[in-house]
């Protein structure tokens, strides 16, 4: 009985290991938020994916000075990031290791949501959200 277990519990564990290496989803994220250096009153934000062994595959980065998005692919795996800010969706267009800047534009104090997310050919997932300050 107990090999049996032991057996079972082996197969479930590649299994489950398996699939996390399939899904290709991140396995971690780095997010924050810190009071802009460049904009009184401003809150700059920021989103990483990261993958194990590797580290941060993408970046989302939200400055108040100039209410700028920053969006930057940084692992050539096929995959892409993007963000919904305010509802409104921009896309990293660039090669890997190369980055979109979108310059926005909000009213000064105003909390802006930053909903950054990973791309795989048109799908969205993994997203998380900050909320910034212009």
């Amino acid at each position: 009985m107990m090999k049996t277990l032991k057996s079972a519990s082996l197969a479930v564990a590649m299994s489950v290991a398996a699939i996390g290496l399939t899904t290709g989803t991140a396995s971690a994220l780095t997010h924050g938020c810190a009071v802009s250096s460049n904009d009184a009153g401003g809150l700059d934000c920021w989103v990483q994916h990261e993958e194990s062994g590797w580290g941060a595959v993408d970046s989302t980065n939200f400055y108040a000075y100039g209410e700028r998005l920053y969006l930057s692919d940084l692992l050539n795996n096929g995959k892409g990031v993007g963000a919904y800010v305010e509802g409104t969706w921009y896309r990293h267009t660039g090669e890997a290791y190369e980055g979109t800047e979108y310059n926005l534009s909000f009213e000064e104090g105003r909390s802006i949501s930053v909903k950054a997310c990973q791309t795989d050919n048109g799908s969205i997932y993994d997203c998380y959200t900050e909320y910034a300050r212009a």
